[in-house]
């Protein structure tokens, strides 16, 4: 009997701290996601501006090369993100559309 008690008193704290983990509704999800994408943005933003910079410092053949790497490999993340910003919100629009009718 006391083994079946804390057994339910367990599961139940497993369940309660489970809860706590997670925000309870789909919005608290979205706007984090968008901050946190937001930033991504951002930062992509700023990296692929650097990598630009260093390409107009650059004098060595090699440095180029590199910077050229650099500025493609920020772009490629910078549209990334962008087409997933864009996806974001067509699913946060047809999500408003279902809603609305």
């Amino acid at each position: 009997m006391d083994k079946t008690v804390n057994t339910v008193r367990f599961k139940k704290f497993l369940s309660d701290f489970a809860v706590s983990l997670f925000p309870k509704k789909d919005e608290d999800i979205t706007i984090h996601e968008k901050k946190r994408l937001l930033s991504d943005i951002e930062d992509a933003l700023s990296d692929l501006r650097q990598a630009k910079n260093c390409f107009e410092d650059a004098r060595d053949p090699e440095m180029i090369e590199a910077c050229v790497y650099e500025i493609k490999s920020a772009e490629a993340r910078y549209n990334f993100l962008l087409k997933k910003a864009k996806l974001l919100a067509a699913k946060e629009s047809s999500l408003t559309s279902v809603a609305v009718r």
